[in-house]
């Protein structure tokens, strides 16, 4: 269900990509010092994201880590850029990362996604004391997901819906001066991710027989769908007081969530 909110990196100017990747890093940084190295696994560019338009909205600087070593890529030094938005994001990461995992679980009997959850869950009773409030948003509204997946509900607005009200209350941190846009902001883009992933899985959810909501809905129309929920995302992105970073986060929304869409959609062009 993550991995959307990407940046088109062919479109970045220099500055802008080392950002981008040094914000990254610092996540993973983050993720690791609060959940053990084994967390870095789940790391998603979604929250690097919030990362950056948290710090945008009220322009807490980003503090450099210079010429550190990476095990995943050693042979480039490499610099991280951090601050206390970054750990929000990391535990944010972290619960969304397990609950995915379970889902995989209970869909597809991954064995490999049920001992990355186990593995994760011993670090979650550290974790959720200090988020309650997102806690219950993500078990609710999984709960209600799973419940339209039994239902076979056909109606995709209801579970984008909920979806998006879910990952409108992760993108809120607690008593933030702004928690209104952004909570409507990542309502926005909750619905969008829920039909982007749906409208890249089709194929693959009908062959295994699993729920897909856009399954009764041409695929003609899928494209039109996600712009109109794009056009809100982005008016609701506008409304955001954003201090800095902006045409980062612009490349993100106009260009970068398109990507895998994009990418899939020359695949089957292509058979």
């Amino acid at each position: 269900m993550f991995g959307y909110v990407v940046a088109n990196l062919d479109r970045l100017k220099d500055g802008e990509r080392h950002r981008y990747q040094a914000v990254y890093c610092g996540l993973c940084r983050a993720l690791g010092d609060i959940s053990g190295p084994e967390s870095r696994l789940t790391l998603s560019y979604d929250m690097a994201f919030l990362v950056l338009l948290l710090s945008a909205l009220d322009k807490t600087e980003l503090a450099e880590e210079k010429a550190f070593r990476c095990a995943m890529h050693p042979l480039r030094r490499r610099a991280a850029f951090f601050n206390r938005h970054t750990r929000y994001a990391a535990g944010l990461n972290l619960l969304l990362a397990y609950y995915q995992r379970m889902d995989d679980w209970a869909d597809d009997r991954k064995v490999s996604a049920l001992a990355q959850a186990k593995a994760l869950r011993r670090r979650l009773d550290e974790v959720k004391p200090r988020y309650p409030r997102q806690v219950r948003a993500i078990e609710e509204g999984l709960l209600q997901l799973a419940g339209f997946e039994k239902s076979g509900e056909t109606n995709p607005d209801l579970p984008a819906a909920v979806f998006g009200r879910m990952l409108g209350e992760v993108f809120v941190p607690d008593n933030h001066p702004h928690e209104d846009l952004l909570r409507a902001f990542g309502d926005k883009l909750g619905r969008f991710i829920y039909l982007m992933d749906a409208a890249v899985d089709l194929k693959r959810d009908i062959a295994k027989e699993r729920y897909n909501p856009l399954v009764f809905i041409q695929s003609d129309r899928h494209g039109d769908i996600l712009k109109v929920l794009m056009a809100d995302c982005v008016e609701a992105f506008i409304a955001l007081p954003i201090l800095r970073d902006r045409a980062l986060m612009e490349n993100i929304l106009y260009s970068g969530v398109w990507t895998r869409y994009l990418a899939q959609q020359k695949g089957v062009e292509g058979k």
